[in-house]
């Protein structure tokens, strides 16, 4: 499972994720109460997609919210709909995180991150001395491995057994939760002291600054393009044949766009 193509998966997913969307509100507070949210906390939300979470932590009135995403168009959608939310798109893997956090929370992501035993680690160094990790989801393990037996087996790994996960965050965390029954499941622990945490500084230069605009571009480009020839459908089918034709064309021009901008990155990279 490669990173890129999880975030290419959920950028397909965006714009009806919502729509899809169940909630079992009664199982999300228990995740919530569990892991700590509560008024005065600052929350990173991990994987945070559109921003389900977001309302939850807001009404529990946190001091702040920063949600990451790998999908662009997840982030997109996410930051549209919550302005008041800090939502950047990236790896929170590698991203460069200027503070810790009391709570961070993994909610109906883990199975999407390839390695996570790498992972626990580095979202250890994201927690404050004191302050909690969660990994949850709002199903069982067995509902979750079904649901991801579908469109979503190329990006998922198993969840792991709870008591494995609880092992991977032992050398961090004081596990105090460990939840997984017919309704969800739930790792929970709280950060012990360690090495004093020290900002990442970053030095970007021009040229990755530019390649990262490039990629991003790219990325938007080939979602707007979708959207604009499913719109363009519509068009047709109301037998506006000359609209059609005009948005088609625009649809050729990010595609031409699109296409010069693939191979100058892939010269970049091949250097």
């Amino acid at each position: 499972m490669e990173k890129k193509n999880v975030a290419a998966f959920f950028d397909r997913c965006a714009s009806w994720w919502d729509a899809d969307m169940v909630r079992n509100e009664p199982v999300i507070a228990k995740i919530l109460d569990n892991a700590g949210v509560k008024p005065g906390v600052d929350v990173l939300d991990v994987a945070c997609g559109t921003g389900v979470l977001f309302p939850d932590y807001l009404g529990r009135e946190v001091a702040s919210v920063t949600g990451i995403d790998i999908s662009a168009e997840m982030a997109k959608v996410a930051a549209g709909k919550f302005p008041q939310v800090n939502v950047v798109c990236g790896d929170v893997e590698e991203y460069p995180f200027e503070k810790q956090f009391d709570v961070v929370m993994v909610y109906n992501a883990f199975p999407h991150f390839p390695d996570p035993a790498a992972l626990i680690k580095n979202l250890a160094a994201l927690v404050k001395p004191g302050g909690r990790l969660s990994v949850a989801h709002g199903m069982s393990r067995a509902q979750l491995q079904q649901h991801h037996a579908g469109r979503a087996a190329a990006v998922s790994i198993d969840l792991i057994h709870e008591k494995e996960l609880a092992a991977l965050m032992a050398p961090y965390f004081d596990v105090d939760v460990v939840i997984s029954d017919e309704r969800m499941y739930q790792v929970c622990g709280v950060r012990r002291e360690g090495e004093k945490w020290v900002p990442v500084k970053v030095e970007v230069t021009p040229l990755e600054e530019l390649v990262a605009l490039m990629r991003f571009t790219v990325s938007h480009n080939d979602a707007h393009a979708r959207e604009m020839a499913e719109l363009a459908d519509k068009l047709r089918e109301a037998g506006k044949l000359g609209a059609y034709r005009r948005v088609m064309d625009a649809v050729a021009d990010f595609d031409v766009l699109n296409a010069k901008l693939d191979a100058v990155l892939t010269e970049l990279e091949e250097e």
